[in-house]
Formats: C-alpha cells, structure tokens, sequence
C-alpha cells in the first residue's frame, strides 16, 4: 500500500491520527459488514462488494508513506491510496470461483 499524505513527513502523528488507527479504519471498511452495522447502516447498493470476509483474514501488508504532491485538497487530512491486493481462494463456490487461479 502505497500512503500518500498533504502533511509534512512526520506530522502524520499529528494532525489527522496515527497510521495505524487509519490503517485499522481502512481495513474495516474493506471487510463485508456486520448484522448489526448492516441494520444500522443499510446500503445504497445492491449488491455490496466487499474485499473480505473479517479482516481476520489479513495475514500480511506493507505500508509506504509519502508526501503527496499535487495541489491543496479541501481537507488537509485527506490521502491518496495505492492498494495492491493479492486474493487466495480459502473455499470455492459458485460466487468466487471467477478468482481461483489456474
């Protein structure tokens, strides 16, 4: 995962949170929805796309940090996000067996 940020190196911490509360909010965003939160917050869409099941799946990332280098957004807190993901198949079924590799 590439982080790009507006902030001064270092000012991360600061400002906007620190990476690894931002990063457990992106995470759980990733993950598909609760009942409870699924109740609370109903979807706009139909279907949902979701990149996980439980983020307990994650078994490893990488994070690298930089500034971001292109005019002022409205919210200084604001990032740029380059995500590589790579998906490994832990059950097949008809809704996933498009992502099982050959």
């Amino acid at each position: 995962m590439l982080f790009l940020r507006e902030e001064d190196p270092g000012a991360l911490f600061f400002k906007a949170g620190d990476l690894d509360g931002r990063l457990k909010t992106l995470l759980d965003a990733l993950k598909m929805p609760s009942p409870a939160d699924d109740a609370k917050y109903p979807s706009a869409h139909d279907p949902l796309y979701c990149l996980m099941e439980s983020d307990t799946l994650v078994t490893r990332f990488d994070v690298e940090t930089d500034r971001l280098l292109t005019p002022q957004t409205p919210k200084a807190t604001n990032v740029q996000l380059v995500v590589e993901v790579s998906i490994d198949v832990l059950e097949v079924g008809d809704w996933n067996v498009c992502l099982v590799g050959g």
